[in-house]
């Protein structure tokens, strides 16, 4: 593994679950905050905005395999199993704890193949949806009414 050498070069690495990737560069994510505001109609213009509150975080993501230190069709298809799961798992970039996240895409580029035709080198590029777990409401609804009794023809 070639860590040492390359964290040298200013390489920051990341973790998404178990999978360890590289980074190009830590200015390379993207962060896209969104938020709800609807439009309401008036019988009398102007409509008005009403704002409803913040939509889920999503975070794009440059990352690199490189046959230096992983296998990187290996961790390509784990990263893929894992976004197939839906599971939420922390993500990681440098010393910054991000929280939980899902995958919503993948694209791969393949830099390099070597002469047998195995990745070298795979550039993904990885959008993160922010995942935020709620607990559903039970509510017990009391009936007054008794169920009718339904007659059978015969």
């Amino acid at each position: 593994m070639k860590a040492a050498s390359t964290k040298a070069a200013g390489t920051k690495y990341a973790s998404f679950g178990k999978i360890v990737f590289q980074i190009f560069s830590y200015k390379e994510h993207t962060e896209t905050n969104e938020y709800a505001v609807t439009k309401l109609q008036t019988v009398i213009a102007p409509s008005s905005l009403q704002y409803l509150g913040n939509e889920l975080e999503s975070l794009e993501l440059s990352i690199n395999f490189h046959n230096a230190f992983c296998d990187p069709l290996e961790e390509y298809q784990n990263l893929k199993d894992l976004a197939k799961k839906g599971d939420p798992q922390k993500l990681i970039i440098g010393e910054k704890v991000f929280g939980d996240y899902v995958i919503e895409s993948i694209e791969a580029q393949y830099q390099k193949i070597d002469v047998y035709g195995k990745p070298v080198d795979i550039t993904l590029h990885v959008k993160f949806t922010q995942y935020i777990a709620k607990t559903l409401q039970k509510r017990n609804i009391k009936t007054t009414k008794k169920p009718v009794a339904v007659k059978k023809k015969g």
